[in-house]
């Protein structure tokens, strides 16, 4: 009786060191993960973006006239102020068809202030409509003498506003052509506004939705070492180019020393902040493959065990999860999209042995989160 009774007490035994080998066998080789939860977190960056230096104003002036080039006043590098004459163009034509059109509006003139003169002492004399007709006729030859001198007012080229001179392309006696109605025609003057240069930075997408007006920003240009200016962005185009993704923003920078040369290359460093605290995740947790962003988040196998102990480890199931990112901060990311909310937990260390679906051991650091 005593044989039987230690013949069960060692069967039983043995099957209860059967059931926790077959237990540990189960985790044995799984690897172990570090996991943390996600934070929630305002956030501030900066960002460094190439830009180049734009002239506030800058055109091309063609002349609105046929003609030659009888005389110009001004070179490269001359200032000058708005409405100031930068050159005469001549027109043999026009000029006489001006003088045509003055003396037929002479005689054309006499005429009607001949018989106006006779209708309004003796009217009998001379009939109201061939009154009218000289009158017609004589307004008829002033429209002409008027859109002549408006011709001959286009022979004259003026500055449209502030600049300077940046290129003269014809010399004096070159024959010109009306730009306004013949394509292909040459300018005569290049000018350009520096006293305010526009700077443009074009803004990766990722980064567009955070910088608006107002955003400040910190300028370096290599030409002008030690020279840190700041400023805040004064426009922004909202919409993204369809070739490159980017958005043009532009900021204005005061420019009376002109120091600063259009055509000089900046870096533009943006102060760029969230505008509400937001669900992020550690730099370490994030991967990417094929131009996918992704992170790796766990599920306990049994998630109705009421004491799951993440410190010492939890069976867990890995879940691939595509993100799309916000702020990239040094150590944190700001999660714009994302199937993850702030009581899962994303592995942060051993993701290189992570899939979708693979069983590892979750284990937490001991203050339960990373900071």
């Amino acid at each position: 009786m005593i044989f039987i009774s230690l013949l069960l007490i060692s069967i039983s035994f043995t099957a209860c060191h059967s059931s926790d080998d077959s237990k540990n066998k189960s985790t044995i080789n799984l690897p172990d993960v570090l996991v943390c939860q996600p934070q929630i977190r305002g956030f501030q960056n900066t960002i460094t973006v190439a830009g180049i230096a734009t002239a506030n104003q800058e055109v091309k002036l063609y002349a609105m006239e046929d003609g030659y080039v009888k005389m110009w006043k001004y070179d490269i590098g001359d200032m000058v102020k708005k409405g100031t004459i930068l050159a005469i163009l001549g027109n043999p034509e026009i000029m006489e068809e001006q003088e045509k059109a003055k003396a037929e509006l002479e005689g054309d003139a006499a005429i009607y202030n001949r018989l106006q003169s006779v209708y309004k002492t003796t009217p009998e004399l001379v009939p109201l409509e061939q009154v009218d007709e000289a009158k017609a006729k004589y307004g008829s030859a002033l429209a002409a003498v008027n859109a002549i001198s408006s011709e001959i007012s286009y022979l004259t080229l003026t500055a449209p506003f502030d600049g300077i001179i940046t290129n003269r392309y014809v010399d004096t006696g070159a024959v010109v052509q009306n730009g306004l109605t013949r394509p292909n025609t040459e300018p005569l003057f290049k000018i350009q506004d520096i006293s305010v240069i526009r700077l443009n930075v074009s803004i990766p997408e990722i980064n567009s939705p955070y910088i608006t007006k107002g955003t400040p920003v910190n300028i370096t240009f290599q030409d002008l070492p030690n020279t840190v200016l700041t400023a805040k962005v004064s426009r922004t185009a909202y919409g993204l180019s369809e070739d490159t993704k980017t958005m043009l923003v532009q900021i204005d920078l005061p420019n009376s020393d002109h120091k600063i040369h259009p055509g000089m290359f900046a870096n533009v460093n943006f102060q760029i902040s969230s505008a509400d605290s937001t669900l992020s995740v550690p730099n370490q947790a994030i991967g990417s493959y094929e131009q996918q962003t992704f992170i790796y988040k766990v599920m306990p196998v049994d998630p109705s065990s009421a004491n799951l102990n993440w410190e010492n480890g939890v069976k867990s199931t890995v879940e691939k999860v595509n993100v799309q990112l916000g702020i990239r901060a040094a150590e944190y990311s700001q999660i714009k999209y994302a199937e993850l909310k702030p009581e899962d937990r994303v592995v942060i260390s051993g993701n290189a042995q992570c899939a979708e679906g693979t069983k590892v051991i979750a284990k937490e650091k001991e203050s339960n989160t990373i900071h």
